[in-house]
């Protein structure tokens, strides 16, 4: 496990990778190799698997764990973060459990599925699940799921000494990240930002990273981003975000906004086009999309991402 680096004073730039499967739905270890290492190359070597990107809900536990060795063995000495959530702190323990054996080096942990719970529930829920995590755990909070982590219970679970940062989807909201810094001030929490176009704004606030879907299609953005504020070189990092800003503007189209499926497939289309992923599959069955879709998707990133080389898939 590379647990120092985790303290890192360096901003944390963490791709929430898809998960890639073949045509006859099994979990694409190949192409799964081959992203982590287009992902490497770009100079970024952090990633979150079996998130929400990753389809985690409909995964069982044979591709969980497939998945992780995978990332684990394509990326030896980079840094795993892997989600463990579920239906119930039992649950989420297992998948803790099954992700350290697994060579993860953190656990991600929404509020439970489906169940609405009151912010009391909501720590004894984390607390119970921290304390028997054999590797650290970061919170995730996310406007989808039934129980938001208020700031005040972020600033609770802070003090657990297994729990050591949130990754925040929050729709927007950068007022959050100055509340939770500051409810979590003296202590060695970090905050990773969720939305892509938050993400200079956030290391200004004083954030520690991001954790974006965005990341599979343009990790040198995001690396440009926090490098170039480490250097502090602003006007570079402002115009990494405005690049950041003009690619998210496909995410926001009301025909990808249909469903999980159509945001899904924005990103495995083009990492297809480009030789990294065999096909777009997702782990759903018998899904499929309109050609004038798949059209304003090839066009979009026509535009807007930068060209490279299409590989050869072996």
């Amino acid at each position: 496990m590379n647990l120092s680096r985790l303290q890192s004073p360096d901003p944390h730039v963490i791709v929430a990778l898809v998960t890639p499967f073949t045509a006859a739905g099994d979990v694409d270890t190949v192409s799964l190799q081959r992203h982590v290492g287009h992902v490497q190359r770009h100079g970024v070597d952090e990633f979150f698997v079996v998130g929400s990107t990753g389809e985690s809900p409909l995964l069982d536990e044979a591709d969980r764990r497939l998945i992780m060795d995978t990332v684990r063995a394509a990326a030896p000495a980079g840094v795993v973060y892997a989600g463990i959530s579920g239906t119930g702190h039992r649950h989420a323990i297992r998948n803790a459990r099954e992700a350290a054996q697994a060579g993860a080096d953190v656990a991600v942990l929404m509020a439970p599925f489906f169940l609405s719970l009151n912010q009391e529930q909501l720590a004894a829920f984390c607390v119970a699940v921290a304390d028997a995590s054999p590797i650290p755990v970061a919170v995730y909070h996310h406007l989808r799921m039934p129980t938001p982590f208020a700031v005040p219970t972020v600033a609770r679970l802070a003090a657990h000494p297994n729990i050591f940062a949130i990754k925040d989807t929050n729709g927007g909201d950068q007022n959050r990240c100055a509340e939770i810094l500051a409810a979590t001030a003296g202590q060695s929490f970090k905050f990773f930002q969720g939305v892509e176009k938050l993400v200079l704004p956030t290391l200004e606030a004083g954030g520690h990273g991001c954790v974006v879907a965005q990341g599979n299609l343009a990790p040198h953005l995001f690396r440009r981003v926090a490098a170039a504020w480490r250097a502090g070189d602003l006007a570079a990092a402002q115009d990494a975000q405005r690049r950041i800003d003009a690619l998210w503007g496909i995410f926001l189209r009301p025909e990808v906004k249909r469903s999980f499926c159509h945001f899904l497939h924005t990103i495995k289309l083009p990492l297809h086009q480009r030789g990294i992923l065999a096909t777009t599959a997702s782990a759903l069955p018998g899904v499929t999309f309109e050609p004038e879709f798949e059209t304003m998707i090839t066009d979009f990133m026509a535009e807007h991402l930068d060209v490279e080389p299409t590989l050869t898939r072996t």
